[in-house]
């Protein structure tokens, strides 16, 4: 959920900056994430009463240790029974139905502008002031609200499921929709009229023309709500709350905060609330002992403390024996049904960072387990600075159509918890190029990451998983001041690190080729062999498939940890020589027909005396360099277990090296 810093800052009334408000929900459980002015909300599925202005103001307050918020204004209702208006309401689906009728209306115009910048912002279209007026309620109680064209309606209303699957509607927005009998159903005497908790028919929506309306607020059963919307391909606001959860007992205040707003924007001629099965729900009640969560927590918290702290969340307790506590749950937490969940309320608005620390005791002994190539690879890419990350294996159809290099066939969920991310993921690549965006946003300009987790194809009648180690490297550092270079990270880099990790890792024999193209990698990549069989690749990341997430050039790798034949091996720890290590660089030209793994190799087999290491420093091709050929600058380093090395020894050497590589590959020394 989208929330425009100003609106909320003035909603909760107070001075706080958007940082430190950000910090403050994410403390209590919401996690926040800044978008220039506005603060997106990341909201658990089981706290559907915090997707609303007044439920982040009730965890907000509560924060602060304060007892209860503001009253909104209202226009206080009576609500009547009447079945020619509400007939027959299905308590399997509906707890309680509320329809507002309004009559005549006229003078009608636009919200305020702090209203319509507010749902903007959210996300949510202005459609006409009517509508958007229920939608601006809704943000602000947490009640969905529908409202019909009352003229197109043939009253009177009954909420029911249908009696047979060969109905059919045409919902706002024009599609048709075949309404199944498991869908709970508003309908008037001609027919459906609206999909409960989801989306009305087309047929009784408001026009320009519309003059009197009835607004519809209800508490939709949530078992009732959630998967529906996915069966139809229609995600709502509405739906979104209802399946998480509605306070049942907020209808006719939201109702009564409608016609109330409605004063600002239109004049009327008369409103008549009715409702149905509106029998009061059944108190739910959880005892706390207090001895209890104080040994669980480690804190020593007071019944006076604990009373406090829950008092403000809206958890009263008439108990009168201190140490066994007797909490009635509000309405509106219907998440709350355990002692164990009163204690997850105490030490979030405790706060998780006030509890002391202490050191664990300690545990049995376990079995070492024996080494495998997947254990040893991740310990060397944590120790080489790479964070290892985590994610859903859920994604799109564009996702996984964009980074399908194998061709494979996609595994399809029957019942996806997101309908945006019906499959189970070919690559890990999607995850990360939306880690590293996140980072980015966040200010970080060297980020380095991976992800250990399997990836799902479907093969003829049965579906196959591989286990995959994928990462990714963007690192994009700025001088900081005038006497520093810029770093730039490139192929060659990559290459590097991948030499150093795998021989880190103990990948006994290995190799590289090169590849024409490989997902989600552009031309330059290479794939890493052992023997002949491929066990990865790694290049440069191909901007086109990360969906703009990132920007700037970023690297990558693959690595198949099954497909490597792990021999575990005891690491002989080895002496380092006490003298010092002698650099020296040569400038050579070499035609582009021949790679750097070819100079490698001549360098490598050529058995150069006191030669430690050696690397390309830079390339470079254009001016006094002959077409077809590219200057390169190998660095070579130099060093003795024995003595410190001459300057006519290392000449020997360098000299040497350029026999070889002249001989092998006829280069020239650039002058």
């Amino acid at each position: 959920m989208k929330v425009q810093y100003s609106y909320l800052k003035n909603f909760l009334k107070t001075n706080l900056s958007q940082s430190k408000l950000a910090d403050i929900f994410t403390q209590v459980g919401f996690e926040c994430e800044i978008e220039g002015s506005l603060i997106e909300f990341d909201i658990t599925p089981n706290r559907g009463d915090a997707l609303s202005l007044r439920g982040l103001e009730r965890e907000f307050l509560a924060y602060q240790s304060k007892k209860s918020f503001k009253n909104l204004k209202i226009f206080s209702l009576d609500s009547q029974k009447n079945k020619s208006i509400i007939n027959k309401v299905d308590d399997a689906g509906c707890g309680n139905y509320h329809l507002l009728l309004i009559k005549d209306l006229c003078k009608i115009k636009q919200l305020d502008s702090k209203k319509r910048n507010f749902l903007i912002n959210a996300g949510v279209p202005l459609i006409h002031p009517l509508v958007d007026l229920g939608n601006y309620v809704m943000f602000e109680m947490g009640a969905p609200m529908h409202v019909f064209d009352l003229e197109k309606l043939s009253l009177p209303i009954n909420v029911v499921f249908p009696s047979s699957n060969k109905t059919s509607l045409r919902v706002i927005g024009g599609d048709i929709k075949d309404i199944q009998p498991s869908s709970l159903t508003i309908q008037d005497q001609s027919g459906i009229q609206a999909i409960a908790g989801i989306i009305g028919a087309e047929e009784s929506s408001v026009s320009q023309e519309t003059k009197n309306i009835a607004v519809e607020a209800a508490f939709f059963k949530p078992n009732k709500i959630v998967n529906q919307a996915r069966k139809y391909g229609l995600a709502t606001d509405a739906s979104h709350r209802f399946e998480r959860g509605v306070d049942p007992e907020i209808q006719k205040l939201a109702i009564e905060r409608y016609l109330f707003l409605l004063n600002e924007i239109a004049e009327y001629d008369s409103s008549e609330l009715y409702a149905a099965q509106t029998k009061a729900n059944n108190k739910k009640k959880v005892k706390l002992n207090i001895e209890r969560f104080n040994k669980f927590s480690g804190i020593n918290l007071k019944p006076n403390q604990v009373i406090k702290i829950l008092k403000s969340l809206g958890f009263n307790s008439t108990s009168k024996d201190t140490s066994n506590l007797l909490f009635d749950i509000p309405s509106h937490r219907f998440d709350i049904s355990l002692e164990e969940d009163l204690y997850e309320e105490l030490l979030r608005c405790y706060g998780y960072d006030n509890i002391p620390i202490s050191k664990p005791k300690p545990g049995p002994i376990l079995a070492s387990k024996p080494k495998t190539a997947l254990a040893d690879l991740r310990a060397a890419f944590v120790y080489s600075g790479f964070k290892e990350l985590m994610h859903m294996p859920f994604v799109s159809n564009k996702s996984f159509e964009s980074l399908n290099s194998n061709s494979w066939t996609p595994a399809q969920l029957k019942n996806p918890i997101n309908e945006h991310e019906p499959l189970l993921r070919g690559s890990l690549f999607k995850s990360l190029f939306s880690a590293v965006n996140i980072n980015v946003k966040k200010g970080y300009i060297a980020i380095k990451a991976f992800e250990v987790g399997n990836v799902f194809f479907k093969s003829k009648s049965s579906f196959k998983q591989e286990l995959h180690l994928s990462g990714i490297i963007y690192h994009h550092e700025t001088p900081t001041s005038w006497s520093n270079r810029k770093f730039s990270y490139d192929f060659y880099s990559l290459k590097a690190e991948m030499l150093n990790l795998l021989k880190t890792a103990g990948v006994q024999e290995f190799h590289f080729k090169q590849t024409s193209s490989c997902t989600p990698f552009n031309k330059n990549a290479l794939e890493i062999f052992e023997g002949k069989t491929k066990i990865g690749v790694f290049g440069e990341v191909d901007l086109t498939l990360t969906e703009k997430l990132i920007k700037k050039p970023a690297f990558g790798f693959e690595i198949y940890p099954e497909k490597i034949s792990f021999l575990a091996k005891q690491n002989k720890m080895k002496s380092t020589s006490k003298f010092p290590l002698s650099a020296k660089d040569m400038n050579i030209i070499v035609h582009k027909s021949h790679t750097y793994s070819e100079i490698e190799n001549t360098l490598t087999k050529g058995k150069i005396r006191h030669l430690s290491s050696f690397n390309l420093v830079n390339t470079y091709e254009g001016k006094d360099i002959e077409a077809g050929a590219i200057s390169m600058t190998l660095r070579f380093i130099f060093q003795s277990k024995t003595k410190s090395l001459t300057d006519s020894e290392i000449n020997d050497s360098m000299k040497k090296a350029f026999q070889l590589l002249e001989r092998g590959l006829k280069v020239k020394i650039r002058s």
